[in-house]
């Protein structure tokens, strides 16, 4: 088994990610597959994946790619603006560590629990007007509930106006659909870049105490260039904004589809800490990853990887991978081992992942508290987004009604 004879193409399309993830786990622990026509190690299991991750031997720095630097990837690969962005992602060593210092104090313990009156504010906003909608009537839950959430929380930590239908939601959505043509995203990435950059300039003439001014001032001090800046914005924003929709869609599917597992958790027999957990790992909103790059020859999971050789986190796999979370791994269990690579592992560890539980732990008890919800389509017609690196859906459309009404109703 080498790179260069992919086993088979993944989906550019992402119609099944689950699917995907259990014919990945049954071809090996690491496996050579075709990405939008670039050939890349695949890495399916939980151990494996927490190896490499935890291996500072493997770069995330593209110039280390060796087929990139022989002019072997395509120029409009859709994934080569990921890997290529100047932010703590694609860094290593000390200068991972000094994009991550100046980040990682905007996530602060005490920054991110004076977010929980906000939060909870935009969630009492969004049941109001779930609850106002037209009884009866097909409401998309991801328009309405999934996507406003982080949108506001996203807002509050970059300084900038909480609108419905802002820029970034939209732009971020784009930029990792790949049902766009190269010059779309092109124009995408562009917009982004400009949006960020006007946001910048805005906070350099009137800063606040949010994470846009605190980079900036960094960038003023000389700590971090201008495409840091720029880079890091839209990397946070990508991260905090895209994935955690992801969650909340997956979430209020896996609840609906598994009714006997919501009855536990309305029950109190499992905490909404373990519902949260559970999602995570059984079908995270991250499907596939950013790419590392091993300094010299390694045999894992019983391969030889050869230097310079694209290696891509695959997290779908290691949430059905039985030999973490034992049989059925297909199946939603609420109960499972819990334990997940959603947020990353080692010194990459996802430095924005702390507002999610919070989130998560505020939204889902409140919604489901108060309301029921049916699929108002088949669950296989809900429409998967066209994305190889995130793993969500178009839309949840569903009709909700009020607890009591639902209880009433049998």
């Amino acid at each position: 088994m080498d790179l260069s004879h992919p086993l088979f193409t993944l989906d550019p399309f992402a119609a099944d990610a689950r699917a995907e993830a259990e014919r990945l786990l049954e071809a090996g622990p690491v496996v050579p597959v075709d990405v939008v026509g670039v050939p890349v190690w695949a890495v399916t299991r939980h151990t494996v994946a927490q190896q490499i991750l935890e291996d500072l031997s493997f770069s995330m720095n593209t110039s280390d790619w060796g087929a990139l630097q022989r002019g072997e990837v395509p120029a409009g690969w859709p994934l080569m603006k990921i890997i290529t962005a100047q932010y703590m992602g694609t860094a290593d060593g000390t200068e991972h560590r000094r994009l991550r210092d100046l980040v990682s104090r905007a996530f602060t313990a005490r920054r991110v629990e004076a977010l929980r009156p906000q939060i909870q504010r935009i969630v009492d906003d969004l049941l109001e007007r779930l609850a106002a909608a037209p009884a009866h009537e097909a409401t998309d839950l991801k328009e309405t509930f999934a996507v406003p959430l982080p949108m506001g929380v996203i807002s509050e930590l970059f300084g900038v106006p909480d609108e419905p239908h802002a820029p970034p939601h939209s732009l971020c959505h784009a930029l990792f659909d790949t049902t766009e043509q190269s010059t779309q995203v092109t124009a995408t990435e562009e917009a982004l870049h400009s949006f960020m950059a006007e946001l910048a300039a805005s906070k350099a003439a009137d800063p606040g105490d949010d994470l846009t001014s605190m980079l900036v001032e960094h960038h003023t001090s000389g700590s971090i260039t201008h495409d840091e800046l720029i880079d890091t914005l839209i990397l946070v924003l990508t991260a905090a904004h895209q994935t955690t929709i992801n969650f909340f869609t997956n979430s209020l599917l896996a609840l609906r589809a598994h009714p006997e597992q919501l009855a536990r958790v309305r029950a109190g027999e499992v905490s909404w800490q373990s519902v949260t957990e559970s999602v995570l790992a059984w079908d995270s909103p991250v499907n596939q990853g950013v790419l590392r790059y091993p300094a010299q020859d390694i045999e894992i999971g019983g391969v030889l990887i050869r230097a310079g050789e694209p290696v891509m986190m695959s997290y779908v796999p290691p949430g059905h991978d039985p030999a973490q979370h034992g049989p059925p791994a297909a199946s939603f269990d609420v109960t499972r081992d819990t334990r997940h690579l959603s947020f990353g592992h080692g010194p990459h560890f996802c430095v924005g992942a702390p507002p999610a539980p919070l989130e998560a732990h505020t939204a889902l008890p409140a919604f489901f508290d108060r309301f029921d919800a049916e699929l108002a389509v088949p669950r296989d017609e809900v429409e998967p987004v066209h994305s190889p690196a995130l793993n969500g859906v178009r839309a949840v459309p569903a009709i909700i009604r009020p607890r009591q009404e639902a209880v009433a109703g049998g």
